[in-house]
């Protein structure tokens, strides 16, 4: 007994003394005092850390002198020292050049982000192509400090609502969209593969220049553009996937349903009813989740061709995007083509004329959402499990125990007839006088023109099958038929 007392001893004793507290004061460069908030972490753990007091010193123990620490800090380099004897580690960061000298779109000029002293945000087209998104917004989720993008709707193609640092405004509180200087309202005509950069002007410092309109911040979008001297490239991107729900909620079964039906109809001083005699032998009935979620294709293709001389540039590309809703399928279809030409010409030393024009077809189809009532989802989960989907003779079957609100979701789908498809030009011509070093004139003419049709067929129905009797709820009828 003695000798596992003295061994469990000599264990925790080495354990304790072989850590090593380390103290230091951490400095930025071309400063002479203390850094406050830098975060120091042992390499390799997420859990022993430390930041830089108010003077810039801190302490922190580590387990051996094999220990790594990384000091890091926004707009410094990162710097990794091993302990080794020292217990005492003074460090000096560096700036990071690389951000400082990244070039920032902040209105009607490009500035060098060291010397931006607004809050601006930026991603770039890499950050935007390794995600198979639909919408450019989407590109901003998790990405950007202060900006909260959130989906409306699970329906493609759907709008979603950004805010850029809260609710600034009453009745709308959308950012402002600049795409190539050209102010336009909302994204959803923008190819995601075309963006180059996305700018988001987050302060009043920064969006002053738009006045009023950028109240709520402004989003600046940056499309892709050619290079002079450059090789004629043409470049293919593309991707196939499918999409389905991860996961389903646990609903009653249709055996788990006429059981609580007995019991509500017992407790309320009624007789059950005689279908619900033997509720085992009922089964699982129908999973009305089942009925209408569905796996939905989703696909990409883009094609781009890109070429420059000694005095032009330009970027021709072509993409056309389909997605299938994973409820409603076809009936939920988002489709989109576009075409966008940028180029740019200098015709003498002093001028340059070029343009930044991008057209848009899209079509869309569209299933009733955000609705409490009539909403697939919504009456996929009230509608009763006892009802099949479809009666013996193939029709469309409708409850007999819901609300009349609740009909079937599989035929609301299928009578859904609604689709809208739109045509959109937007872009600008523009030239550019350069009058000296640091000084130039531009001018701009852009459009923003949208045709647009919305057609849509309501089908008459009547699921009941006998006009004169009309038993079907109201909402599985449009206008009976004669």
């Amino acid at each position: 007994m003695r000798i596992v007392f003295f061994i469990l001893f000599s264990i925790i004793c080495t354990s304790v003394f072989s850590q090593i507290t380390v103290t230091g004061k951490v400095t930025l460069a071309g400063e002479t005092e203390g850094a406050i908030g830098v975060n120091i972490l042992l390499k390799g753990s997420t859990s022993v850390g430390t930041i830089t007091d108010i003077d810039g010193t801190y302490s922190i123990t580590v387990p051996n002198a094999q220990s790594i620490l990384e000091y890091s800090f926004i707009g410094y380099l990162n710097k990794e020292v091993v302990v080794g004897v020292q217990t005492i580690i003074d460090i000096t960061l560096e700036e990071n050049a690389s951000q400082l000298e990244e070039i920032v779109v902040t209105g009607y000029t490009n500035q060098k982000r060291s010397n931006i002293s607004g809050s601006v945000a930026t991603l770039n087209s890499k950050d935007i192509s390794e995600k198979p998104i639909l919408r450019v917004e989407q590109a901003l989720q998790g990405q950007t400090a202060g900006v909260q993008v959130a989906q409306n709707s699970g329906s493609p193609g759907s709008a979603l609502s950004v805010r850029v640092r809260g609710v600034g405004t009453i009745n709308n509180s959308d950012p402002l969209y600049i795409v190539d200087g050209v102010p336009v309202e909302g994204l959803d005509f923008l190819n995601p593969h075309d963006v180059e950069s996305i700018n988001v002007l987050k302060d009043a410092a920064s969006a002053a220049i738009y006045g009023s309109r950028g109240a709520n911040g402004v989003v600046l979008v940056t499309t892709k553009g050619g290079k002079k001297n450059q090789e004629g490239k043409i470049t293919y991107d593309g991707y196939y996937g499918l999409q389905r729900a991860g996961r389903l909620l646990d609903l009653l079964t249709a055996s788990e349903y006429a059981t609580l039906q007995n019991e509500a109809h017992i407790a309320a001083g009624k007789t059950p009813p005689a279908e619900f005699a033997n509720p085992s032998v009922l089964g699982r009935g129908t999973d009305w989740q089942e009925a209408i979620f569905e796996t939905a294709p989703i696909m990409s293709h883009q094609l781009q061709f890109t070429g420059g001389g000694a005095s032009s540039a330009h970027t021709l590309s072509a993409n056309y995007f389909s997605q299938d809703g994973i409820v409603g399928g076809p009936k939920a279809n988002f489709q989109r083509a576009t075409v966008r030409l940028n180029s740019s010409y200098d015709l003498k030393s002093w001028l340059t004329l070029g343009n930044n024009l991008g057209f848009t077809w899209l079509k869309r189809n569209g299933l009733s959402e955000n609705n409490e009532y009539n909403s697939p989802l919504i009456r996929a989960f009230n509608m009763d499990p006892v009802t099949p989907v479809r009666k013996a003779n193939g029709t469309f079957a409708y409850s007999n125990y819901t609300d009349t609100d609740i009909a079937n979701p599989v035929n609301a789908i299928q009578q859904t007839y609604n689709t809208w498809t739109s045509n959109r030009l937007v872009g600008n011509v523009f030239g550019n006088v350069n009058l000296g070093k640091g000084f130039s004139f531009r001018s701009t003419v852009s459009l923003d023109v949208t045709f647009a049709v919305q057609r849509t067929f309501n089908p008459r129905f009547d699921l009941s099958n006998i006009p004169s009797i009309s038993e079907a709820p109201s909402a599985e009828k449009i206008w009976s038929t004669v």
